[in-house]
This record gives C-alpha cells, structure tokens and sequence, in this order.
C-alpha cells in the first residue's frame, strides 16, 4: 500500500532503515509473528500442514545456526535487490542475479536477462502479463468480451490439461457451453467441484486477429467471485 500511494521520490526520502536483530522470545518485537504468517504463506502454496506460533517458535530455535551460513547470504542479496525495487530502478543492468557455494567458496554475479516481448496489434506483453477477468460470466460473454475489447476471436480455451472450448466442436455443443458459466463447464469437464478456497482460475486461449491470423496472446487470470 506504502508503494502504491507514493511517489518514489516521496519513497525514499521517508525510508529509514535499521539493523533489527532476531529475537525470537521477545514478544513484543513481533519478529515470531512475522516469521509465522510468512512460513504459513509458503505452507499454503506448496500444500504443506501450517505451523502455530509456538511450533515456529521451536523450529526456529533449531535453525539459528544455518541462518548465520548462506541462508543469511541469500536473505542478504534478495533485500538488496528488493531495495532497488523500492527504489525504483528501471535499469535491468543495475539489478543482479548471484551464484554462490560457500564450500568452495564461489561467489559470481550476472545481469538478469529481460523477458521476451510478443505482439498482437499493438500491444507488447511478456510472460509476466495476463488478461484480468473478475466475476464468474458465461463462455459466449468471454467471447464477446474479447472481441469487444480486445479485438481478438478465441478459437480454443482450456483450462490445464481440459478443453472447454474449441472452434472445431459440433454447433449443439458451443451453444450448450456458451450459456454456462466457466466455473460450471470446467466442473462438467474435469466431473469434479471446485474448491472453496480456489480464488483464481489460469485460462489458456488461441486468438485470431481480425484479419483471422493467430496471434499469441497472454494467458487470462480468471478470478472466482
């Protein structure tokens, strides 16, 4: 929120950094609370059982010596590169990828390489953009929507590995799927419900331009009411 209300001059002129060292039975200093919500988030991505404050407490009791080895240097060059970030670099030769083995020890450091850009019309993206469609809508309102907005006819939608639609499907089945929602034709399709907890489903689609040429397009983050 800090970054999105501020300018970067604003930024870093309010910056004021200090040496925090990590104390894990002082209470008051929330580092425990800190470490716990962030390892929780971690928990929940890879599908991994969460831990309370207590069980953090003691896991961290036993991993203080591997933080002071190359734990510590990592955390070390990932905040240096998050200052830049916050700092806001635009230069992709000032930020720095780092290759290190301390047994050897083997230290070395590389520019970072900048995504491939693609095209269609005019648009220029990368891996990192995609297409943000919020609330659940029916198949055919998709497909008006792009051509509408983006001037691109979606000839093939899927959804991992399942199909939920394609140009080449017989008339009945299209207009059957173009009056369902998305959610409701990747449960028709995969037979299973989706989770409660699911936010977010990654659409991949096949565009055509309007002169019917295909075109490569960026993925639709399609995100669940």
């Amino acid at each position: 929120a800090v970054v999105s209300t501020q300018s970067t001059g604003e930024l870093k002129s309010s910056i004021d950094i200090q040496v925090a060292d990590f104390e894990k039975d002082d209470d008051s200093n929330f580092h425990m609370d800190f470490v716990t919500a962030c390892s929780n988030v971690r928990a929940s991505s890879y599908k991994i059982s969460p831990a309370n404050k207590h069980k953090t407490k003691l896991i961290a009791g036993k991993i203080i010596p591997a933080i002071a080895t190359t734990t510590a240097v990592v955390a070390g060059l990932v905040t240096i590169e998050m200052y830049k970030i916050i700092q806001g670099l635009t230069n992709v030769e000032q930020y720095k990828n780092a290759f290190l083995n301390l047994a050897l020890p083997f230290f070395a450091f590389s520019e970072p390489i900048l995504a491939p850009k693609n095209k269609y019309y005019e648009t220029e993206w990368t891996l990192w953009d995609r297409f943000d469609v919020k609330g659940d809508i029916t198949l055919q309102e998709l497909l008006d929507l792009f051509e509408r907005e983006h001037k691109l006819e979606i000839s093939m939608l899927s959804q991992g590995v399942c199909m939920l639609y394609a140009f080449f499907m017989p008339p009945d089945k299209r207009r059957e799927r173009g009056a369902m929602k998305i959610t409701e034709i990747v449960e028709a399709v995969t037979k299973k419900k989706l989770p409660s907890h699911k936010r977010a489903l990654v659409l991949e689609i096949c565009c055509n331009d309007a002169e019917g040429e295909d075109v490569d397009t960026p993925y639709i983050n399609y995100s669940l009411p």
